[in-house]
């Protein structure tokens, strides 16, 4: 497929992921216009940080109402439907965002992630690839972290080391955002080391400056730490990157999740 990057588009979808409105804030642009999909959008993301997905879901949902072909309601309610584990529902939210806005990658990579954490990892691979079609290299970092994992849970290891290839580290610089991916795809690639991979005090200056951002960051991590001595046969080492997940215990991240069955095959938890 022919490589389409839209860098106003992309900017403006970064931007709808990092907002982090108040309600006060969403509800007074909503008094303005009570048809404004985006301040409908506002209102999700605002009642699903505080903890109420019902409320956010119907926010969203709400949204759509007025403005049906607004592809980041449906992002955001397929977001909430993940969130309580309505994982089918926001798989057919996905969809219909890749319907109405197929270049944009960040739906297909939502899509993917939600096809990997329920073991559908031919269609997460799927979608991960094409979410290369519509995005640059210093954005890359996440899809190559998910296909070299989705790989390995397939065992399909050959499989995983090729897709390392995908990416140049010398010539990809990750956003902030995706600190944790960088450093994952690094160790993957041997550029950083296992004993050198996770500082806590030194993430804590380079991570997003939000409440317990280096513990997520540090799900992700270790989520791929696990394959990575798993696939170099260090099973003690892949059994202490699960445990030291079930201590952080970071819950909706991605590597917890997707650490918790293998705690249980390895009777970390039961």
């Amino acid at each position: 497929m022919k490589f389409v990057y839209n860098e106003e588009k992309n900017l403006e979808m970064r931007n709808i992921l990092m907002m982090q409105p108040t309600l006060e804030e969403a509800d007074a642009e909503l008094k303005k216009d009570e048809t404004d999909p985006l301040a409908w959008y506002k209102k999700g993301v605002a009642l699903s940080n505080a903890g109420k997905i019902e409320e956010a879901i119907d926010a969203h949902s709400i949204g759509i109402s007025y403005a049906p072909f607004y592809a980041p309601n449906y992002f955001g309610r397929g977001r909430r439907h993940n969130a309580i584990n309505e994982w089918r529902q926001a798989v057919a939210d996905f969809t219909l965002c890749i319907q109405l806005d197929p270049q944009n990658w960040t739906y297909w990579y939502y899509r993917a992630t939600t096809w990997n954490i329920h073991e559908e990892y031919e269609n997460a691979i799927y979608d991960f690839k094409q979410c290369l079609n519509y995005s640059i290299p210093d954005e890359h970092y996440p899809l190559i972290h998910w296909l070299y994992t989705s790989y390995c849970e397939l065992g399909k290891f050959d499989e995983a080391k090729k897709s390392l290839d995908l990416i140049d580290c010398s010539k990809a610089h990750a956003p902030q955002m995706d600190y944790g991916y960088e450093r994952a795809v690094q160790l993957y690639k041997g550029i950083v080391k296992p004993e050198d991979y996770i500082n806590e005090e030194e993430m804590a200056k380079k991570v997003l400056n939000r409440p317990d951002r280096v513990h997520l960051e540090e799900c992700g991590m270790l989520y791929g730490l696990y394959w990575f001595q798993k696939m170099h046969g260090n099973d003690k080492a892949a059994y202490d990157a699960i445990a030291r997940l079930q201590e952080i215990a970071y819950p909706g991240a991605f590597g917890y999740t997707k650490s918790i069955p293998i705690a249980k095959k390895l009777g970390i938890i039961k």
